[in-house]
C-alpha cells in the first residue's frame, strides 16, 4: 500500500509552488466548512482579521487557519510587551501574506525584519540547505526560485504595501535579501545579529535551515518571548521536526496545533 506521504509527495511534484500553495488554502477551505457540521464548531472570527485574510489570501502559502494563529499569537504578544520596544523577526518571507499579517497587527514601537531569498538563491539552497530527510524538495527540482514561487513578485512592492497599511504606525520594516546565513551582507547580519526578539516565526520549510535558524534566534530571545514554527507537523516537510528534535527544543514548553504548526514560549 502506497504512503500518503509518498503520494502527496509524487502529487506535489505535478503542481507548481503556486499551483500547491492555491490547492492547499482550497482544500483547508473545504475541510474547515464540513468540519463545522461534523464537529459542531465555529469560530468567531474578528472582522478585522477576515479583511486582512481576502487581501493576503491570493499570495499566501499559509491556509485561513494558520494565519489566524499568526493574528492571535500577535495580539497576545502585543499585551506582553504592550509597554516595550519590540523586535519581531520573520525567516522565511515567501510572497509575504504572514509579514502583512504581523506588521499590520503588531503594536507600535516594532520593528519587523523578514529574512528570504526571495528567488535569488535557488541553486544554493538547493545545494547547502536541502538535507537527506527534505525528501519532498530532493530529486532535479529547484524549488524557492524566480520562475516559480517569485515570478511576478517584487521586494519593493512589497516593502510598498506593508508601508502604505494604515495600522502601520510607529513601526520599521527590514526586509533581507540573502540566503540565511551562507550568504547575507555583513551590514544586514550585524542589523539583526544585536537584537533581542519578542516574537520570532520560522517558516524556511527546510530541515538545515530550520535548525540554523532556531540556532541564531533562540539566544536572542526575550523572557516571554514567543516562537512559531510553520511546517513542524507537515509530513511532506519532516526536516522541519528533526531540526526542532536534533536543537532540543523543549516541548514542554510548547503547544502543537492541529494545523501543524509548533508554538515554543520562552523563558
Amino acid at each position: 500500500m502506497i504512503k500518503f506521504k509518498t503520494l502527496r509527495s509524487k502529487i506535489s511534484k505535478i503542481f507548481t509552488e503556486n499551483q500547491q500553495m492555491k490547492i492547499v488554502v482550497f482544500l483547508s477551505d473545504i475541510y474547515y466548512f464540513f468540519r463545522k457540521y461534523f464537529l459542531g464548531v465555529e469560530i468567531d472570527y474578528p472582522s478585522e482579521f477576515l479583511e486582512n485574510w481576502k487581501n493576503i489570501k491570493k499570495n499566501s502559502s499559509l491556509d485561513k487557519e494558520r494565519s489566524f494563529t499568526i493574528y492571535q499569537l500577535i495580539n497576545f504578544h502585543n499585551q506582553i510587551f504592550k509597554n516595550e520596544e519590540t523586535d519581531i523577526i520573520e525567516f522565511g518571507v515567501s510572497k509575504g501574506s504572514s509579514l502583512i499579517t504581523l506588521c499590520k497587527f503588531c503594536k507600535e514601537k516594532s520593528s519587523i525584519y523578514g529574512i528570504d531569498s526571495f528567488g535569488f538563491f535557488a541553486q544554493e539552497i538547493k545545494k547547502l540547505s536541502t538535507s537527506e530527510f527534505d525528501t519532498n524538495y530532493q530529486g532535479s527540482k529547484i524549488a524557492f526560485n524566480n520562475k516559480t514561487r517569485f515570478s511576478n513578485f517584487s521586494i519593493d512592492k512589497l516593502k510598498s504595501t506593508i508601508k502604505n497599511l494604515s495600522e502601520f504606525k510607529n513601526k520599521n520594516l527590514y526586509l533581507i535579501k540573502c540566503h540565511f546565513p551562507h550568504i547575507m551582507e555583513k551590514e544586514d547580519l550585524n542589523l539583526i545579529s544585536n537584537k533581542k526578539y519578542s516574537f520570532a516565526h520560522i517558516d524556511f520549510d527546510l530541515h538545515i535551515s530550520t535548525l540554523e535558524s532556531l540556532k541564531f534566534v533562540i539566544p536572542k530571545m526575550k523572557k516571554s518571548a514567543i516562537l512559531l514554527i510553520d511546517d513542524y507537523n507537515f509530513i511532506n516537510q519532516e526536516g522541519c521536526k528533526i531540526a526542532v528534535k536534533e536543537f532540543g527544543l523543549d516541548l514542554n514548553k510548547c503547544y502543537q496545533t492541529q494545523n501543524g504548526q509548533l508554538i515554543y514560549f520562552h523563558n
